[in-house]
């Protein structure tokens, strides 16, 4: 396989996907589309709040979407209960079916004593590709793209809670070849991040979408767009 269409879902938080929208991911034919950190969660009951019912729809919500794309969905992630812990779960869907799901390995400090933290990397294959999902604050360890490359990953889906920043464009751009550039370099795979977008729900994202290769950014969202709902087409030859 060499050209690989992927959506971005640049969305706000626990908004569901509009018929509108699946009709134009539809007409781009993706073979990937994923969405932001904690997209999937319901916003009455709060990011970190989750209930048994709760989850069996936001999973089932992510399954459906695959099956209506007939592609594969990394949906973003939400909270998920197993016993007494709480963790931040990227759930994976072709087509319907469950390809996994990864727990996030390296938190961020706000749900430090909130989410217990993942013990593993994953990857997964579709299409012929192996691909794998870091989410957010793994992006920050060597050791995540590491595991990537040994794995053979071609694709890395990052979806992010990114928090906005009084930077210059200069500083942003600075740190994303910082992050993203040398990430991609270390994997040597494409990332592809995707952010939520700013709501009264969670006030303080922006949504600082991209895609980079372990040469240079291949998309990036315009500063003046990090707050506007965008279905981002990318095709990559991979």
């Amino acid at each position: 396989m060499s050209e690989t269409r992927i959506i971005l879902a640049q969305k706000k938080l626990g908004v569901p996907v509009t018929r509108r929208e699946i009709n134009e991911m539809l007409s781009f034919k993706p073979h990937f589309v994923c969405f932001p950190e904690y997209f999937y969660v319901n916003r009455r009951l709060g990011s970190h709040a989750q209930t048994p019912h709760n989850h069996k729809l936001q999973v089932q919500r992510i399954r459906l979407l695959s099956k209506a794309l007939d592609c594969v969905v990394i949906g973003g992630t939400m909270p998920e209960v197993e016993g007494s812990l709480m963790y931040n779960t990227a759930y994976v869907c072709q087509s319907g079916n469950d390809l996994g799901f990864y727990r996030k390995k390296n938190l961020f400090s706000a749900e430090e004593g909130i989410i217990t933290p993942g013990n593993e990397y994953k990857i997964f294959t579709a299409y012929g590709i192996i691909f794998g999902v870091l989410i957010c604050a793994d992006v920050f360890h060597d050791e995540s793209f590491l595991f990537m490359k040994e794995r053979g990953a071609k694709i890395i889906f990052s979806p992010t809670f990114s928090l906005a920043k009084n930077e210059s464009i200069k500083e942003k751009h600075a740190r994303d070849s910082i992050i993203y550039i040398k990430g991609a370099e270390l994997a040597d795979a494409v990332i592809v991040k995707v952010c939520g977008v700013p709501s009264e729900y969670k006030n303080f994202l922006q949504a600082r979408s991209l895609v980079a290769d372990r040469e240079k950014v291949i998309y990036r969202v315009s500063p003046d767009e990090e707050d506007t709902e965008k279905i981002i087409k990318i095709t990559l030859d991979i």
